[in-house]
């Protein structure tokens, strides 16, 4: 069995998402500073980050949706590996889609939200209602390899389209009225999205 710092090497070679090591120890910090009991994860990738979270968090709970079949089917295995099964309890399915009722774990403590950049707002919207009163939100990959600061330079016109709707739902959330919002050059830009007066 591979370990954690195998797996997220082996990921990074294959150019599978896997977040970035400072971003995963912050985001640990975050769910600890809270006593987070439960997370639902948008995105698993091979299940890296959920599997770090619980071997770090004590009591944790994850639910966590991938879309894409090959990975979910990898992020399976792994989490079988480490008999974690107990405590993530992982979908194949389109986060934009997905029933709801199906999920184990809600109402939530944190999402975290680390999957297709040009959706983050639709899941956003479509997740906060699970989030506690008092609990977080986490966005991963918003400055997107420091693109977002230059976007008249980049060259492909789809990562530019990409990078733009990033930059839309950067400046939708941090001009919400409903919403404390605190960016963290870590990794590749982190926010903590906390409801006003929370």
């Amino acid at each position: 069995m591979k370990s954690f710092e195998e797996l997220e090497q082996d990921a990074l070679k294959r150019n599978i998402p896997v977040m970035q090591k400072e971003g995963i120890l912050f985001l640990i910090s975050q769910l600890k500073q809270i006593d987070a009991k439960n997370c639902l994860e948008i995105g698993s990738a091979i299940g890296y980050s959920a599997m770090m979270m619980v071997t770090h968090v004590e009591d944790l709970k994850i639910d966590t949706i991938e879309l894409n079949e090959e990975r979910y089917n990898e992020a399976v295995k792994n989490i079988k590996e480490r008999g974690l099964e107990d405590r993530i309890s992982i979908f194949h399915d389109d986060a934009l889609t997905f029933d709801e009722s199906r999920l184990k774990y809600a109402p939530y403590d944190c999402l975290f939200i680390d999957a297709a950049k040009a959706q983050y707002q639709k899941f956003f919207e479509k997740y906060i209602p699970l989030v506690l009163n008092n609990g977080i939100v986490i966005v991963d990959n918003l400055d997107f390899h420091g693109m977002i600061f230059d976007i008249d330079h980049i060259k492909n016109r789809n990562t530019k389209q990409l990078v733009k709707k990033i930059k839309r739902f950067k400046d939708w959330i941090f001009n919400h009225e409903d919403y404390d919002v605190h960016y963290y050059g870590v990794g590749d830009g982190i926010c903590v999205i906390k409801r006003k007066g929370k």
